[in-house]
């Protein structure tokens, strides 16, 4: 079972960090957490009052390496001067757990759906990623089934993640896949209810 962590800011001068990330940033926080094994950055374009935000996302291997690895970034001074130039006022980090993923973490949007229902072991979890995956693979790059387990108001619930390089045809196969049977079941089944989606672009 392998763990994301997202750090979850408003940016003042977007234009600065994107170009310092592309740069130098995203090897730099690989190379200076030591254990993290995948890094991203997104901003959310439409997401309610979390519009305009921008996410840093790590893939770790476990929780304490996790750990670990976030102080070390916090201690880059590096980091912190290019946080203070670009006015990079951090709001939240949460981690959630991997359930299941199909495909690749790679495209120009990502779609998260979070939503509640009854806990489910990695069997199932693999399973439901497996019908999903069926309806969306044409749309998608990617998709993972994420419990959160550190994440405020949204600690327990499940956040689904997409990643696509149309959007248009993402929304479309996600419709359609979300009413057919199968899909029905699974959300009867666990008492599934969707609770918001956030679209965002890859930065």
């Amino acid at each position: 079972m392998t763990y994301t962590t997202v750090l979850s800011s408003r940016v003042a001068d977007l234009n600065g960090l994107q170009t310092a990330w592309n740069d130098w940033a995203k090897e730099h926080v690989l190379a200076e957490s030591q254990t993290a094994t995948g890094v991203s950055m997104t901003q959310t374009m439409l997401g309610g009052d979390r519009a305009g935000e921008v996410n840093a996302s790590f893939q770790w291997d476990s929780i304490d390496p996790a750990m670990t690895g976030l102080v070390a970034l916090n201690h880059s001074s590096r980091l912190m001067d290019l946080y203070q130039s670009c006015g990079v006022a951090p709001l939240r980090r949460s981690m959630a757990r991997v359930l299941a993923q199909r495909g690749t973490r790679e495209g120009q949007y990502t779609s998260i759906l979070m939503c509640t229902g009854d806990m489910a072991d990695e069997a199932t979890a693999s399973s439901n990623a497996d019908t999903m995956w069926d309806g969306l693979s044409g749309a998608a790059n990617g998709y993972a089934v994420n419990q959160v387990i550190a994440g405020g108001e949204f600690t327990g619930m499940y956040a689904l993640v997409s990643w696509t390089d149309s959007l248009d045809a993402f929304m479309e196969a996600a419709n359609t896949t979300n009413s057919s049977a199968p899909v029905q079941q699974i959300m009867s089944n666990q008492n599934i209810k969707f609770v918001s989606r956030g679209l965002s672009r890859s930065l």
